[in-house]
C-alpha cells in the first residue's frame, strides 16, 4: 500500500476542533495532502513553535499551516524601537532572494503562454548584437537551476569596492544602474562551481522584461501580486523605508542609509521584493495549490530539478527558500506531499540561529506527521 496513503489514527483522541482538525478513534486510510490534528496534538506542535522562537530570542512574523488549515499565527518584538510600534501583520520585510521564487513563477507563467521554452538559449533575449556568443550555450533552464552560474553578481559586485562605490555614484547621479550591472555580469561571463543565483536570477528578470515589453515591476504586480492578492508587496518601495535589527552589533539600521536596498536596478528580479508575511504565505499557498501557474511549480522542480530551480532548494517533497539582506531574514519550508507551509520573517540580521529556528518550526509539524505514519513494513 503506498505510503502517503497509511497513516495510524489509532493515537488520535475522538475530538473534532471548531478550526477544522478531525479525528478518529480507529486506524483509517487517509490522504496525507488531508491529514488533521486533535486538539492535543496542535497544542503540543504550538508549545514546541512557541518554546523555539522563543529560545532564539525571534523578532518577526511566523506562520504553518497544514493543507488548509493554519496551525500557528503569532508576531513578535519590535518593528520600529523610536516609535515603539510593534511587529503585527502589517509590518513589511524585505524578503531578498525569495523575490528569486517570485522571478521563477513569473518564468513559468511565460512558458505557460507559449511566450517562452525552457530550452530558450539567453542569446535570444540579451544582446541582439551578439557580442556575448557564449550566451548561445546558456539555456533558460541551465540559468534557473544554476547549471551554468554568472558568478559576476556576488564576487565581482557586491565584494568589490570600486563597483559598489561606482554603482552608489550612479544611483545618486539618476545613471541606469542596471545597465551597467547587466553589462558587468555579462561581461565576466560563466564560471564552473558556483552556487551564486544573483546574476543568474537578474538576467531571467531582463528575459522577462524583453519578452512582455514591460519593466519587471509592472509585469510582478499585475500577474503575482495582483492576480493572487499581495496587497501590502512591491519591488523596491522607497516610499516606505524599512528597519532592520542587527544581532551581532546590537544596532538598528534604516534602509534609507543604504542607497543600494532603495534602487530597482539594483535590487531587481534577484531580491527586490518587499512584502508582508502575510503576503508572502499568499505567495507560497498559490504555490502549494497550484493557483499561480497553469504549469504545476511543484512537479516541474521534481521532474526537471536536482536541488535547485525556480528559486526553490529542494530534497525530495521538502522545498525550501531563504532570503537575506542587510536588514532583514526570512525562511519557507515547504512539503508538497503533506502541504504543510512554514515561514517566518524576521527583522533581524546576523542571527546564527534563524536558519535551524525555521527548520525547527517546520519540523515541529513534520515530525508529528512522520510519527504517524506506517513503517514501509505494515
Amino acid at each position: 500500500m503506498n505510503r502517503i496513503k497509511r497513516i495510524v489514527c489509532a493515537v488520535l483522541a475522538a475530538v473534532t476542533l471548531t478550526t477544522g482538525f478531525a479525528a478518529c478513534s480507529e486506524k483509517t486510510e487517509i490522504d496525507v495532502a488531508n491529514i488533521t490534528l486533535t486538539s492535543d496534538q496542535l497544542q503540543d506542535v504550538q508549545t514546541k513553535i512557541d518554546k523555539t522562537l522563543a529560545d532564539a530570542k525571534f523578532s518577526g512574523g511566523a506562520y504553518v499551516k497544514l493543507n488548509k488549515n493554519v496551525l500557528y499565527e503569532k508576531y513578535f518584538g519590535t518593528e520600529n524601537p523610536d516609535t515603539e510600534q510593534k511587529i503585527n501583520k502589517t509590518t513589511r520585510y524585505q524578503v531578498s532572494s525569495m523575490t528569486k521564487t517570485i522571478t521563477g513563477a513569473a518564468i513559468l507563467q511565460l512558458c505557460d503562454s507559449g511566450k517562452l521554452e525552457l530550452d530558450d538559449t539567453l542569446d535570444m533575449y540579451i544582446d541582439a548584437k551578439g557580442s556575448y556568443k557564449y550566451l548561445k550555450k546558456v539555456s533558460i533552464a541551465k540559468l534557473l537551476d544554476l547549471e551554468v552560474s554568472f558568478g559576476a553578481y556576488n564576487y565581482e559586485i557586491l565584494k568589490d569596492k570600486e563597483s559598489m562605490r561606482t554603482i552608489k555614484k550612479m544611483i545618486k547621479n539618476g545613471e541606469d544602474v542596471k545597465a551597467y550591472i547587466t553589462k558587468h555580469i555579462l561581461d565576466v561571463g560563466t564560471e564552473s562551481g558556483s552556487n551564486q543565483a544573483h546574476s543568474n536570477y537578474y538576467l531571467l528578470g531582463l528575459v522577462i522584461e524583453k519578452i512582455t515589453g514591460e519593466t519587471y515591476k509592472d509585469y510582478i504586480q499585475k500577474n503575482i501580486f495582483d492576480k493572487i492578492g499581495m496587497k501590502d508587496s512591491a519591488v523596491v518601495n522607497q516610499k516606505q523605508p524599512l528597519i532592520g535589527y542587527n544581532v551581532d552589533t546590537e544596532s538598528w539600521r534604516d534602509e534609507k542609509t543604504n542607497l543600494l536596498y532603495n534602487d530597482y536596478g539594483f535590487m531587481f528580479s534577484s531580491f527586490g521584493v518587499t512584502a508582508t508575511i502575510g503576503d508572502m504565505f499568499k505567495f507560497y499557498n498559490a504555490v502549494l495549490d497550484g493557483t499561480l501557474t497553469k504549469t504545476n511549480l511543484i512537479k516541474k522542480l521534481n521532474e526537471f530539478y536536482s536541488n535547485y530551480g525556480f528559486g526553490f532548494k529542494h530534497d525530495g517533497h521538502n522545498l525550501y527558500a531563504y532570503g537575506g539582506t542587510s536588514l532583514h531574514t526570512s525562511f519557507a519550508y515547504i512539503n508538497d506531499e503533506t502541504k504543510e507551509l512554514a515561514l517566518l520573517c524576521s527583522n533581524q540580521v546576523g542571527n546564527i540561529r534563524l536558519n535551524a529556528t525555521g527548520k525547527a518550526v517546520y519540523n515541529a509539524v513534520n515530525s508529528k506527521i512522520n510519527g504517524m505514519l506506517l513503517d514501509e513494513e505494515s
